[in-house]
């Protein structure tokens, strides 16, 4: 009875377990995303023209990659092209080096000189150059700089054509765009200066074009009448030989027989439209009587003293001075015919020459300074040749040219110009120093 009924006991057991867990099969990092390039800045040292170079010029490129994934870096010149005009180049000047790197980027800066050719500036940074942990890679990438590179000096035409009351008008006329030049008007086009002169004068002016390749040419102002400037050298040997501005050298004659003769008197006309003592001069005058003294002009009886004159302090014009008839052309003289003349005497009839100076032409012209009553546009300039020295320097607005008190010029120049011009002329005149070029 005990068996049957534990055997009929129904027992049920029930039991629930939760298991929460987490398994980290792998890592996985999803990066579909290339390596990325780009070009953060450009340098030109061609200033005020940054979109022109020739090969005297530093580009810089500045390059920045974005990537912080990388495993495999080849930025360098095997996988970077510089392309002008589409052809690949080799610069003599040519630098890549790494300038800044953090955790996601890295930027590097290119320079580039003495780049030859002409045309387009190109980088290219070839396909593949970076790689990163997902192999992606950068795509080939092209940077268009902007920047024209232009090694051919313009080609330069010059006309001159009278205008108004005596003037000219200077043009000059370029196959390519050039730069203004200070003192010249310029078209819109950038092709055409123009500028307009009262005088004769000629000087070689030097044109830029827009990546800074230069030409020279020729200002040669032949036709101007609105002021008129002739000056002249005397020795009694040759008589008078005279200037106008235009490379003309007063004493030419002389120099090319002889350079020994040396300039016994120096004479100047000005008229046209200015003031009759715009242009001033002074000159030193060497003489065998010597200091104190004064002596006559055998050919027009006028007086010179020795050293300064009129004096030290003072400046003879059209307007004052010692003034003679020249070619029916008024002129104010400095010095004076027969100073070298054997047996001459001063102006009071002594102390004549001794027979040793005859034939050595010891004594005349020695030293000149010119000025203009108003240097608000113009300059002077003016230049002597000295025997066994050739030219001196040239000098301009009141400086005074002389080699030494006792060793008198041979040959003299002058030319009024523009104040903006006047540097190309003391340029041109100055290649002839210590020469005896009278071109």
């Amino acid at each position: 009875m005990i068996f049957l009924a534990i055997i009929c006991i129904n027992i049920n057991i029930y039991a629930k377990y939760i298991f929460d867990a987490t398994y980290n099969i792998a890592n996985i990092d999803i990066d579909r995303n290339p390596p990325k390039i780009e070009l953060i800045s450009l340098e030109n040292t061609n200033t005020g023209y940054e979109k022109y170079a020739n090969q005297t010029h530093t580009i810089t490129a500045k390059i920045k990659v974005t990537e912080k994934n990388i495993i495999e870096n080849n930025f360098g010149k095997e996988k970077i092209k510089i392309l002008i005009q589409e052809k690949e180049v080799n610069p003599e000047i040519y630098e890549i080096k790494e300038i800044e790197k953090n955790s996601e980027s890295i930027i590097y800066q290119i320079k580039l000189s003495k780049l030859t050719g002409n045309g387009k500036l190109k980088i290219v940074v070839k396909e593949g150059t970076i790689k990163d942990k997902s192999d992606n890679i950068n795509e080939e990438t092209i940077f268009d700089t902007d920047v024209q590179i232009d090694n051919i000096a313009p080609n330069l035409t010059f006309l001159e054509k009278e205008s108004a009351q005596g003037k000219v008008t200077a043009t000059i006329t370029s196959n390519e765009a050039i730069r203004k030049m200070e003192g010249w008007n310029i078209s819109e086009s950038k092709l055409v200066l123009t500028k307009e002169f009262t005088n004769n004068v000629s000087y070689t002016f030097e044109i830029m074009d827009l990546a800074q390749n230069k030409t020279k040419i020729e200002i040669n102002i032949t036709k101007a009448t609105n002021i008129n400037i002739v000056y002249g050298s005397h020795n009694s040997e040759i008589g008078w030989t005279f200037g106008y501005g235009n490379y003309d050298v007063a004493g030419k004659t002389a120099v090319k027989q002889n350079p020994i003769l040396k300039t016994e008197a120096l004479a100047f006309h000005v008229d046209g439209n200015i003031d009759k003592d715009f242009i001033q001069a002074q000159a030193f005058v060497y003489s065998y009587w010597g200091e104190g003294s004064m002596a006559t002009c055998d050919t027009y009886h006028t007086k010179y003293l020795y050293g300064y004159n009129p004096s030290r302090t003072t400046y003879a014009s059209m307007a004052s001075g010692t003034m003679v008839n020249i070619q029916n052309k008024n002129c104010f003289m400095f010095g004076g015919s027969g100073i070298n003349a054997k047996d001459k005497t001063d102006a009071n009839g002594k102390n004549p020459i001794p027979k040793q100076y005859e034939g050595t032409y010891s004594f005349g012209i020695a030293g000149i300074k010119m000025k203009l009553k108003d240097t608000s546009y113009y300059s002077i300039v003016y230049q002597i040749l000295v025997n066994n020295h050739g030219w001196q320097s040239a000098v301009s607005d009141g400086q005074e040219t002389m080699y030494r008190y006792n060793r008198p010029m041979s040959a003299f120049r002058m030319a009024l110009i523009p104040k903006t011009e006047k540097q190309y002329l003391i340029n041109s005149w100055n290649k002839d120093v210590g020469t005896y070029n009278m071109k």
